[in-house]
């Protein structure tokens, strides 16, 4: 199992920080980076291969992975980060995405036993759905039947669509497919949207099933006001699992 973060965009939405800094170096109220939190969680629960797209200060990603000797990292930069959106950064590591995967934003925070879960869990393709939170105006929404993700999209308000995260486990095969039609989007010049566009022609085929993530934590920063919300409400899901991992 590999987990790949991306981790290229701009962040132009965190004001003065976002200048000089990557999203993703955001502190948390542990002092502990939004990516170095990431890096910590998921290799507690066992994975160790990390892919990492970069753009903007890819030098303090790269210094935040360094406290993670006994890990393996392959950082894929986008150079047009700038100009594309993420599925550019995807089509780029194409190459290093061989495995099963844990598919994640690089502006995600979440509670261990979140990972923990979902990679016990004995759907081996699966995807973070709320099916009790308020749908986001500006993040993504998942389409839903019968359990299985059918869309996802910004754009998508209907009564079988709910709050969704960007935090996937997918089996080798689904990741290939996806690969795939990645490669379709690049090659006809659409680079400019998320990747879940080219995910959406074949999601119905790939059996994606829906993690109910209620009594979970995961929630992005894509703004300051995220960030202040995030960083408050994080912390007694990091009590509880204490508990359980003490």
């Amino acid at each position: 199992m590999k987990a790949i973060i991306f981790n290229s965009g701009l962040g132009n939405r965190m004001g003065d920080f976002t200048k000089n800094n990557h999203k993703s170096m955001a502190q948390l109220k542990n002092g502990e980076t939004v990516f170095h939190r990431q890096l910590r969680l998921l290799s507690a629960e066992g994975i160790k291969d990390f892919v990492v797209t970069t753009g903007p200060f890819e030098e303090q990603l790269k210094k935040e992975a360094a406290d993670f000797p006994e890990l393996n990292f392959t950082f894929v930069r986008n150079d047009i980060y700038d100009k594309t959106n993420y599925i550019y950064s995807m089509y780029l590591a194409r190459e290093y995405m061989n495995d099963d995967m844990v598919f994640l934003h690089g502006d995600l925070v979440f509670n261990r036993k979140l990972v923990r879960d979902v990679l016990a869990c004995e759907d081996k393709n699966t995807a973070t759905v709320n099916f009790k939170k308020a749908l986001p105006e500006k993040d993504f929404k998942g389409r839903i039947k019968d359990g299985k993700v059918y869309e996802v999209s910004i754009n998508i308000f209907d009564e079988d669509c709910f709050a969704f995260q960007p935090f996937y486990k997918l089996e080798k095969a689904a990741v290939a497919a996806w690969v795939g039609k990645v490669v379709e989007f690049i090659h006809k010049g659409e680079d400019k949207c998320y990747a879940e566009n080219a995910l959406n022609e074949i999601f119905p085929a790939l059996n994606v099933r829906a993690f109910n993530y209620e009594n979970y934590y995961v929630d992005e920063i894509d703004n300051l006001d995220d960030y202040a919300r995030v960083t408050a409400e994080i912390l007694p899901f990091d009590e509880a699992d204490k508990a359980i991992f003490a």
